[in-house]
Parts: C-alpha cells; structure tokens; sequence
C-alpha cells in the first residue's frame, strides 16, 4: 500500500509539472484538470502551486460516453474549515480539510461542461455552484499589428 502511495504521489507531481491530461476545463473557481485514475476513480486537480486541492470522482475513471452524474469528495491541505474525520488528499497525504463534490455532466459525451456543489466536510452544499466548459485545442495566436 505504501508503494502505490508512492507511486500516486509521484504521478500527481509529474502531471502537475506538465500538463498531459486529456480533460482541461475552466471552471469559475479556476483551472480543473483530470490528472490521473486509480481504478474506477477519476482523479482531478485544481487551484495555485502551493494551494492545490483533489477531487476524487469514484465511478468516472474511463467513462467518455454517457457521462451523468458523480458523487466524490474534495480535499486540500488546508481550507476554511476542518472536519473531524481524515480523507486522503492531495498526493494521498491525509487532510482534515475535505467535502463532498457532487458532479452532472450537462453534455453526455467527451468533451463535457459539468456543474457540481459541494460542502465541507458533511454539511450543507454551499452557495456557489461550480460551473466549467472545457477547454479545447490551442489558444489562438494573438493579432500582429499591420
């Protein structure tokens, strides 16, 4: 068990120093990106170097078609509130700092917008909805002045 967490770690570095994901979406919290699976659970990150957080999506790992609706969790090392209970984070590191994330997919097929609430720790959804379209091929060369 040990060696895999050592090997998750490894693999969430990696992908983080560059981004080889094959789902990037710009969500107004910030950047989403699906960086690993582990199993049937789809691993994405989000947020700053230094203030990154995980979102584990348990049944999405490999599902490109037919996409619906998620129940996973979020975790970071550290957030507006602790809860109770631990969840393994970011690079599988235990945090106290982790919620539900609840995701529904709004077009069934790759490449998706999704839409998600979520909590701290066991609670009440929270407000905001986090809403994202993805982020298809490269960004356009910007305009050379005449």
């Amino acid at each position: 068990m040990k060696f895999l967490n050592v090997l998750f770690a490894a693999t969430l570095l990696t992908a983080g120093a560059q981004a080889m994901a094959d789902e990037v979406w710009e969500a107004n919290t910030g950047t989403v990106v699906y960086e690993a699976e582990m199993g049937p659970t789809a691993v994405w990150t989000y947020g700053a170097k230094g203030d990154a957080g995980v979102i584990y999506v348990p049944g999405l790992a490999k599902v490109y078609k037919n996409r619906g609706s998620y129940r996973g969790y979020w975790a970071k090392d550290k957030a507006e509130k602790a809860c109770s209970t631990m969840r393994p984070g970011v690079v599988g590191r235990m945090t106290a700092y982790w919620g539900h994330f609840d995701v529904t997919f709004i077009d069934k097929d790759f490449p998706s917008r999704w839409e998600a609430r979520w909590s701290y720790c066991d609670g009440e959804y929270e407000a905001l909805k986090v809403e994202a379209k993805p982020v298809l091929g490269e960004a356009p060369a910007p305009a050379q002045p005449k």
